[in-house]
């Protein structure tokens, strides 16, 4: 029985190669697939028109074919960030128009934050999985497989799902707990995708192997996070704590991936790869003991205070190419006290001559722009990248996203620069981006010029220590 599953394209974006997997459906298709079904994976971000044509119609259109030609009993969809959901609105709306009786399901941050209200006022998604979803798409699969809702309780026996009940009611079934034993979880379905279609050139990369490199492939050792930085609102999809793959799996999976499809450049995808100190020494120990020749990195960076010599050493035998090391900001206070890392400057210190002892490519992401930044504070950033001379310093505007602290500080005290309709939220009219370089927040003691010069200042330094000369726009900065 059939089962679409669609990554939709990013608002705005047409074709960018070097476009990552959807990791979150490859998951969902893999237990699918256990489950009995057959789960066919469409990324609407692969699709190149030519220019004459509208993005957004070719995309529909061609989605509506694959619905004709494969005939799904049910259509999932990701929505991980608010950038995904005009179109999944529209795309669902045209779908029901074709298929009034095809279920259509969706996932993901956006749609875990505003369930309500899109299924208040869309009423062409049936569905939504709150958070983690393996178990709830399945369990879903099994009401939708005969074509009809079988009944109230099959939906009401699903945790973490939001739905419409026949009276048209909307329900929300809480989670009762998130998958501990994560190894029980199938790998993912990486048979389902070509790997060709996320190639691009990646030669300007940082890559002492000198590996070819085609593509960075997404990885993830654990889910869930301990920690609450005011900037994150992750807990809302994986929830507290730390649930760690077993590094045997991990490797497992990496060397599949090397053998089978000739992969060697992975992305470490968890916040908290370094977190646990065995975990990481077993999963790079592992790496070394099967003569595996790769590279990788963190995309989130690694956890600052779990580093020390020997798992630095570690990682770097293995193929670790770029540490990327999440300072967010030089000011003490903002740094611990308002963002909460509860990270010294001397565990900073040590760190960074650690990584230049081993002569890594080092990077760093900080956050600018917080209700209460000041020109000193800011300034205590630009004086510690000059000090630290990393080779890439990531300096950011801090993106007030919905379910992060700094979200509900800024609606509680009126910090937003741009005039904000609360209550249309879940319609993504608002998207923010950090590459936009806009400031949506106003900081308590300092204005927007302030905050505009400040942003020229982290960007004249931002490559200004780099020391790999041949390489142009190194890694995925």
């Amino acid at each position: 029985m059939n089962i679409i599953l669609i990554s939709p394209r990013v608002s705005e974006r047409v074709f960018r190669p070097g476009s990552p997997p959807p990791l979150s459906l490859l998951a969902v298709a893999a237990v699918l697939r256990d489950a009995g079904y057959k789960p066919v994976i469409i990324d609407l971000n692969l699709l190149n028109p030519s220019e004459n044509i509208d993005v957004n119609d070719y995309c529909e259109s061609y989605v509506l074919d694959k619905i004709a030609e494969i005939d799904p009993f049910m259509v999932g969809m990701n929505c991980f960030t608010a950038a995904r959901f005009a179109f999944i609105r529209r795309l669902a709306d045209s779908i029901k128009k074709k298929q009034p009786g095809l279920p259509i399901v969706i996932g993901g941050m956006h749609p875990t934050l505003f369930y309500h209200d899109i299924l208040k006022h869309c009423l062409s998604i049936d569905a939504i999985v709150l958070g983690e979803g393996e178990r709830q798409v399945v369990a879903l699969a099994e009401v939708y497989s005969g074509g009809t809702i079988k009944t109230n309780g099959s939906f009401r026996d699903i945790d973490a799902l939001a739905f419409r009940d026949r009276d048209g009611q909307i329900v929300c079934n809480p989670r009762n707990n998130y998958i501990q034993d994560i190894d029980s979880l199938p790998i993912l379905a990486w048979d389902l995708l070509h790997f060709e279609d996320y190639y691009a050139d990646h030669s300007s990369w940082h890559n002492p192997r000198g590996l070819k490199i085609n593509m960075s492939v997404p990885i993830y050792t654990s889910r869930s996070c301990p920690f609450d930085c005011n900037f994150c609102s992750s807990h809302n999809l994986m929830g507290r704590g730390l649930r760690l793959r077993s590094p045997f799996q991990v490797v497992d999976e990496m060397e599949m991936l090397y053998n089978t499809y000739g992969q060697n450049y992975f992305g470490f995808i968890d916040d908290n790869l370094v977190l646990r100190k065995e975990h990481i020494l077993a999963i790079c120990n592992e790496i070394i003991r099967r003569g595996m020749i790769i590279q990788f990195e963190s995309s989130v960076g690694f956890h600052i205070n779990s580093l020390d010599e020997e798992i630095i050493d570690a990682m770097v035998q293995a193929g670790c190419a770029y540490f990327i090391l999440p300072i967010e900001h030089g000011n003490d206070g903002i740094r611990n006290e308002i963002i909460g890392k509860r990270l010294s400057r001397d565990k900073i210190l040590e760190v960074v001559a650690i990584c230049k002892r081993h002569n890594v490519l080092t990077g760093t992401s900080c956050i600018m722009g917080f209700p209460e930044d000041t020109r000193e504070t800011l300034n205590d950033t630009l004086r510690l990248l000059n000090e630290l001379k990393l080779d890439i310093a990531n300096v950011q505007n801090i993106i007030p996203f919905p379910g992060t602290k700094i979200f509900d500080q800024a609606v509680r005290e009126r910090l937003f620069y741009d005039d904000i309709d609360l209550d249309s939220l879940w319609k993504a009219n608002w998207i923010m981006d950090a590459k936009e370089k806009h400031f949506y927040i106003k900081p308590y003691n300092m204005s927007l010029d302030e905050l505009m010069d400040f942003r020229k200042k982290f960007d004249d330094i931002r490559l200004k220590n780099f020391r790999f000369s041949k390489v142009e726009e190194p890694t995925l900065c």
